[in-house]
């Protein structure tokens, strides 16, 4: 009877253990009552009874659904708020197995119902201690321009005249899609990024010192270009198209269709630039010897780039469960540009007489292709939503054809007509792989490991006058990396490194063969901390070493002309650029103005820098070569907010040293210089529909190790009227309204003097038109149109 009695009461110990051991979830949804449009950010509030003591909290996502996780068993309410929304609370639930809500409809407080309309409005820019958001759909320009000219209004990015691309004062920037690592960028991101339409991107991420996390590519460090993807159940779009000055026009569509689990996107645009260059080059020859001038060459031309480019993004995401996801994206790029120039040329001999005198008129009819495929899986265990393993795969390829035609015609010293044909062929393919692994460690703590690997070819053809050259390259890197960070109230801190080994074969196959190999291994150590001073100010400091390895481009030795009297080469010697960079961070906000500043510090060696030499006949040479070492740093300022209530304002200021070492390259003294660029941006709301923009610049001259380039200026404007309750938009913009934008260059050597101009002919001017169907949202707001719900 005694063993009877302790058996029965081990089981019905242990059946009350498991029991009691067991725990259970909740799911649900949030729709708006009347649009039946899902609530996103809505917060989900778990209450025990009797007491109503709160238990756990979540946010809906973007489809509105919500999960609460490891709910012991009991009685409980639910509580559902969002603002401007009445409270939904739930009867009791008795919570004893897996219960899902359904979906609950919210409607409007009667304290908003005789109110036109709410508005959550997202900041134009976010600075953020680890990074800068600039929100795309929040800028006016953006309706009518190119992703180049949207980055220009971006702190810490500058753009030259000619699209080139610069992050704190370096040009060597790492490019990501949709935060993944850009095949399609990594090589003549320029002028892609000049056809990619604006309108198609929902917001560009600007990371100045990324963590081992990120590949070390990319001195400035990383931009991140996040294009417009829809998650909203049902079928919705945006359609817009914009014409402009000097016969401009593009034209952008993006669609989502969302039901249960799988949403399809696309986006495709459709850009014709064009538009009138105006440039003047003056050289002087010198004796090497006396420094007395051999001769002079003259020229002042123009030129007219006519480009048509098509691009299209498209995917499926497919949510299998609360814990699976995957996504295959593809990116396909067509372009197709005719650049016809003229100009005219004449040389002059040391005593100031004709030695020749020309005109040269190229055509130069280039083609691009670039095609992208990714393929991404997510996986969150069940224990933690923290708790998350990634895979990443992404293939693409690319093709580019340059077709050059010279056409000479002298009338001194003879009457003579000169025909020169240079064609340039490119091709080849880079895989990608990535596996990512985080892990929480208690409460405040987390670790962070993968893996990636990198495959590269390149195939490099040019041929003069029916003399050819070739030049193959091959690039493999393979990278782990590990990260742990961790907060203690106010401080937080995470550090990392990354091992990679790398394999580069360059190989010259015409007009000789010739192998080069090269390998290497590498640590790149990165930390960040983290304090709050209080509520509003906190401060960050943050080390990472980087590197800019050489592209094919930068090895190939054969001669590529831009024309006959300029050309560019390669260096086959060339070694990797190696960077440590210190931040000092800085964010506080008072009475409405928020104040970002940011201290930085870089320490380069084997540096790139361009030379140029003579090498005769008035033939310039453009080479790559290492400095000795290079030291920059500078200090950035933003300040933001608003004067009175319909005028936001942002002002940037950033002042910059550079410090080079030019020694290794016939320079006995170092050479340092302050430079740096002003921004200023408004946008004035003149009526609740009515909004317009100014963005003013002003750049610093800069200095290289031989020359320098000139200070420049200018002011874009825009114009935005909202139009059929915010589904409709008619823009109209201007880039270099007063038509100041021009910019001068110069370049001294033992032999050589140049100075050369560029600038546009005319300012740029766009009109356009948007429509956004099927309850399309932009993604700078949240709207809640009230008097469609006073009936």
């Amino acid at each position: 009877m005694v063993k009877r009695l302790m058996i029965t009461t081990l089981i019905l110990v242990g059946i009350n253990q498991t029991v009691f051991s067991q725990s259970f979830s909740i799911t649900g949804s949030t729709i708006e009552k009347t649009s039946q449009e899902p609530l996103e950010g809505a917060t989900i509030s778990l209450h025990q009874l009797p007491d109503s003591n709160f238990i756990k909290g979540v946010v809906s996502n973007s489809l509105g659904d919500f999960e609460l996780n490891d709910i012991n068993p009991g009685h409980y309410f639910i509580s559902i708020q969002f603002i401007g929304f009445s409270t939904y609370n739930t009867s009791e639930l008795h919570l004893s197995e897996n219960k899902s809500l359904g979906v609950i409809s919210l409607k409007l407080s009667d304290v908003f119902l005789e109110a036109v309309s709410v508005t959550e409005e997202k900041s134009l820019f976010e600075n953020k201690l680890d990074k800068k958001i600039y929100h795309v759909a929040k800028d006016i320009m953006a309706e009518s321009s190119s992703a180049t000219e949207i980055l220009q209004n971006i702190p810490s990015v500058s753009v030259d005249i000619n699209g080139g691309i610069s992050l704190r004062n370096s040009s060597n920037i790492t490019y990501f899609i949709n935060g993944r690592p850009s095949a399609m960028l990594r090589r003549g991101a320029s002028s892609i990024l000049q056809q990619i339409p604006a309108s198609s991107i929902e917001r560009i991420e600007i990371i100045t010192n990324p963590s081992a996390k990120y590949r070390p590519d990319g001195v400035g460090g990383i931009i991140n270009i996040v294009l417009k993807k829809e998650i909203k159940k049902g079928f919705n779009g945006q359609v817009g198209a914009n014409i402009g000055t000097e016969y401009r026009y593009n034209s952008n569509l993006n669609l989502n269709y969302s039901k249960k689990k799988i949403n399809y996107f696309a986006n495709y645009g459709i850009r014709r630039s064009a538009g009138t260059s105006l440039y003047t080059d003056n050289r002087e020859f010198k004796n090497i010897n006396n420094g007395n001038i051999n001769g002079k060459y003259l020229e002042t031309g123009n030129s007219s780039p006519n480009g048509l480019s098509h691009s299209v993004f498209s995917g499926i995401n497919y949510k299998m469960n609360d814990y699976n996801n995957v996504e295959v994206a593809g990116y396909y790029f067509l372009l197709n540009t005719v650049y016809n120039s003229f100009a005219d040329i004449s040389s002059l001999d040391s005593l100031g007489n004709s030695d020749y005198h020309f005109t040269n008129t190229e055509t130069n009819n280039e083609f691009e292709k670039e095609a992208e495929i990714d393929l991404t899986y997510e996986h969150i265990f069940k224990n933690n939503e923290d708790h998350i393993l990634s895979f990443e795969a992404t293939h693409s390829t690319f093709n580019e054809k340059e077709d050059l035609s010279y056409n000479q015609t002298y009338n001194l010293p003879t009457s003579s007509t000169e025909i020169t044909k240079n064609l340039i062929q490119k091709n080849g393919y880079q895989q990608e792989f990535m596996l990512d692994y985080t892990l929480p460690v208690g409460e405040d703590s987390e670790f962070e490991s993968g893996y990636s690997s990198e495959f590269v070819f390149e195939n490099l053809s040019y041929t003069q006058n029916a003399i050819p050259t070739q030049f193959l390259f091959n690039q493999e890197i393979h990278a782990f990396y590990a990260l742990y960070g961790q907060s203690f109230n106010k401080f937080s801190f995470k550090t990392g490194v990354r091992a990679e080994q790398a394999f580069i074969k360059s190989q010259l196959k015409q007009p000789i063969d010739s192998l080069a190999l090269n390998s290497y291994f590498k640590l790149f150590p990165t930390f960040h901390l983290g304090y709050e001073l209080n509520d509003i100010t906190e401060l960050s400091l943050s080390y990472s070493k980087r590197i800019k390895r050489p592209d094919a481009d930068e090895l190939n030795p054969n001669l590529e002309y831009s024309d006959p009297r300029n050309a560019e080469a390669g260096n086959p010697n060339l070694k990797p650029e190696q960077i440590h960079t210190l931040e000092l961070g800085y964010q506080s906000t008072f009475n409405k103005i928020t104040l970002n500043a940011a201290l930085y510090y870089r320490y380069k060696y084997d540096g790139f820098t361009e030379i140029q030499n003579n090498i005769g006949d008035s033939l310039v040479v453009s080479t790559i070569t290492n400095l000795n070492n290079r030291e920059s740093g500078g200090i950035e300022i933003n300040l933001s907010g608003k004067i009175f209530k319909k005028c936001d304002y942002r002002l940037t200021g950033d002042v910059f040293y550079t410090t080079i070492n030019a020694s290794n390259i016939g320079y006995s003294a170092n050479r340092n210089s302050l430079s740096g660029k002003l921004k200023a941006y408004s946008l004035i709301k003149i009526r609740k529909t009515t909004s317009l923009q100014l963005n003013a610049y002003y750049r610093f001259p800069k200095i290289t190790p031989q020359g320098e380039r000139s200070q420049y200026y200018y002011i874009n404007a825009g114009l935005k009227q909202q139009l059929f309750n915010n589904k409709a938009s008619v823009t109209v913009t201007a880039t270099d309204v007063f038509h100041t934008y021009k910019v001068t260059r110069s370049f001294q050597s033992n032999d050589l003097n140049q100075i050369a101009t560029f600038q546009r002919k005319l300012p740029v001017v766009y009109i356009g038109f948007t429509w956004r169907f099927n309850n399309y949202k932009e993604k700078n707001d949240l709207e809640y149109e009230a008097d469609s719900l006073k009936k």
